[in-house]
């Protein structure tokens, strides 16, 4: 997904004497901080998908706070809460979209409580990626929860993603609680910097691993942990020399922090950046609450 910076690459200014039938605005998606600036360009094809033009616009948003001006440039408001909406551009008639993600500026704490809920859940906060109906917010005693079930179609496996990819050098925490059926648990956990820290329940090991498909770096640990009682989860990865190194401690959640890692792995194929998120493998129910987001000491 783009930065908030224009797109370079252009079509042939040539382009072709036809009608417009397709507008096209670029960049397609974006990441945006409060208070930043993005540039958005149209251009019009044919019915056949041959470029004809690129030319000014009329622009407007849709959920976005922020104002457009003619020149296709968006600004967002610098008091603007994280969100997502889209920016609209027409030309000659025919009008394009393009998606809006206004992301977090660190810290970022998310407890779902100023989530309405309507008709028993909510969906996620919208600009959030990847968590589109598989991840609902609900109400538990009272309290706002993260809530991941069963799959209705396609897999169990899911990965919710909370900001751009470029992002680095930052501290991931969440509570997490894991349910059991038929003596079935869940695999639930955080993602850093592409890596993932998986609390394992049907195999009781807690594992740092980058792809779940490559296993070329996992390791993992022992631990031991049983449904319905809450967990907190903390996450980091840095770069240390030409290596990364991942950290992860789990304990019970309203414990003392323990002091030390519960596990600690050097990738000698770093992954730089990465955006945080959490993950799940949805065997049985799963519920997160007291996401927090931070740059690293």
């Amino acid at each position: 997904i783009a930065e908030a910076t224009p797109a370079e690459d252009t079509p042939d200014a040539g382009g072709s004497d036809n009608a417009i039938t397709h507008v096209q605005i670029v960049p397609g998606e974006i990441h945006i901080h409060a208070g930043e600036t993005a540039q958005f360009k149209a251009r019009g094809f044919d019915a056949d998908g041959e470029f004809v033009r690129e030319d000014a616009a009329t622009w407007s948003l849709q959920g976005i706070d922020g104002e457009a001006e003619g020149d296709g440039s968006v600004m967002v408001s610098a008091d603007a809460v994280p969100h997502a909406g889209t920016v609209t551009g027409e030309l000659s008639g025919i009008s394009g979209a393009a998606r809006v993600r206004v992301v977090p500026t660190l810290p970022y704490e998310e407890n779902f409580d100023g989530i309405e809920i309507a008709e028993e859940r909510a969906a996620v906060p919208n600009f959030w990626i990847g968590a589109a109906g598989k991840y609902f917010v609900e109400d538990m005693d009272g309290n706002h929860v993260l809530h991941k079930g069963r799959a209705t179609r396609g897999l169990d496996r899911a990965q919710a993603h909370v900001g751009p990819s470029t992002m680095s050098g930052y501290t991931i925490q969440a509570d997490m609680m894991g349910t059991t059926r038929r003596r079935n648990m869940p695999d639930m956990g955080l993602i850093s910097g592409r890596y993932i820290l998986d609390l394992m329940g049907n195999h009781q090991k807690l594992e740092a691993r980058s792809w779940t498909s490559d296993l070329r770096m996992a390791q993992d640990v022992p631990f031991e942990w049983v449904a319905d009682v809450w967990y907190t989860m903390k996450m980091r990865v840095d770069i240390v020399g030409e290596n990364a190194v991942v950290n992860g401690k789990v304990w019970k959640r309203g414990d003392p922090e323990p002091e030390e890692w519960t596990i600690t792995v050097e990738d000698p194929v770093p992954n730089p950046t990465g955006s945080p998120g959490i993950y799940g493998v949805s065997y049985t129910d799963i519920y997160y609450d007291n996401l927090k987001i931070e740059v690293s000491e």
